[in-house]
């Protein structure tokens, strides 16, 4: 890594920290403030013409800007989590701990700015929907289901690299010996198929050799039958010819 990329990667991180701090510091301000609204006198009056008190009003102003900040913290949460995990000479296992970690970290700051929603808003709108309060539960649940769906499933996806480096921290990393005598044993396994497989390959060249021997000492046999064959008809000719001449004379 070169200076500049050095430089550039602590100047990301720092604004990253620098702008969570400020979100979180925010976000504990408000929660004060609202805190001390609610000590004072006559909040917990109703509004006129609604049945809504001042505190729940206020109540539900700092909600929505909590829940904002919560949104906007998110990512910044998820970078700073993956910047913590992170190691430049890592092994693989460790990279997706990492990745996973700062997905994690999003999706549970989503969770937080729902549940915080839920709480919040409570006092603003259940009153107003006396009756169906369980419409606004059900609804907040399902909004809570989405987040926390993913949160397990990057949990899921999390063991196996977890348990590699929980196995590494332990009993200490993969040892290239180990790597070596599996690399030994799968030689030697390639080398027993090619000796299995040059036996095959003599018998069949053997049985080629022995073919063609028995085809030629077929073939001499035919050769020498028909010779004698045709000796016999040679003599036969002669002793013709001599008949032929006796009975002439």
């Amino acid at each position: 890594m070169t200076d500049t990329e050095s430089t550039a990667t602590d100047a990301f991180d720092r604004d990253s920290v620098r702008s969570a701090s400020r979100i979180a510091i925010a976000a504990l301000a408000l929660v004060g403030v609202l805190y001390l609204f609610t000590l004072l006198p006559g909040v917990d009056r109703l509004v006129p013409l609604t049945p809504i008190t001042f505190a729940a009003v206020a109540s539900a102003a700092v909600t929505a800007a909590v829940v904002a900040l919560l949104a906007y913290a998110a990512p910044k949460v998820a970078s700073l989590t993956r910047a913590a995990l992170h190691r430049t000479d890592a092994a693989e296992h460790v990279e997706r701990i990492a990745e996973n970690g700062g997905a994690m970290a999003y999706w549970l700051v989503v969770l937080a700015a729902v549940l915080v929603a839920h709480r919040g808003f409570a006092g603003a709108i259940v009153p107003l929907i006396d009756g169906f309060a369980w419409a606004y539960d059900a609804a907040f649940l399902i909004a809570s289901f989405v987040p926390l769906v993913f949160v397990v499933a990057r949990l899921t996806v999390t063991v196996d690299p977890l348990s590699e480096l929980v196995a590494d921290r332990v009993a200490g990393p993969e040892s290239s010996g180990e790597a070596d005598d599996a690399g030994a044993d799968e030689s030697e396994a390639s080398a027993g198929g090619d000796d299995a497989g040059e036996p095959s390959t003599a018998t069949n060249e053997r049985d080629a050799t022995d073919s063609h021997t028995h085809w030629a000492d077929d073939r001499w046999d035919a050769d020498g039958a028909d010779g004698e064959g045709g000796s016999s008809d040679d003599a036969d000719d002669v002793s013709d010819d001599a008949d032929d001449e006796s009975t002439t004379s």
